[in-house]
């Protein structure tokens, strides 16, 4: 898998993410051990409150339902990301089966929690990484 040659907006469907990265059909944080990469995808009608501030990316972690923990799952990959060599791809859903390729990024600061709602409508902790475009 050569990074480079996917160009910002290209257009995945759900079966494209999975062949070309070798990662899971779901799931906002789909890790690929065979091409060392981390998909994360941000979906507009999604619990999770992703959101820009200026070109930081405040990235909500995974879990749907009560407190998250940075040290499990995709959370500790991605904390991690900074020292592990693993590629971390960015792609935005506004539709059902479209996920636009956003770019290659970066872990830019520490993680952090903040209260968020999860599916049950309960206040809970959620990991948020600040990433930024490579």
């Amino acid at each position: 898998m050569i990074i480079s040659d996917y160009k910002q907006g290209d257009v995945f469907s759900n079966q494209d993410l999975m062949d070309t990265f070798n990662v899971s059909n779901a799931g906002g944080m789909r890790r690929s051990l065979v091409n060392n990469c981390l998909v994360l995808i941000n979906k507009s009608d999604s619990v999770y409150q992703d959101r820009w501030e200026n070109d930081v990316i405040y990235y909500t972690g995974m879990g749907l339902q009560g407190d998250q923990s940075i040290h499990v799952a995709q959370n500790k990959t991605l904390a991690n990301s900074r020292s592990n060599g693993i590629q971390i791809l960015f792609f935005n859903s506004t539709k059902v089966n479209e996920y636009i390729y956003i770019g290659e990024v970066e872990l830019v600061d520490e993680p952090f929690y903040e209260i968020q709602t999860d599916t049950q409508g309960k206040q809970r902790r959620v990991v948020i990484f600040p990433l930024k475009l490579k």
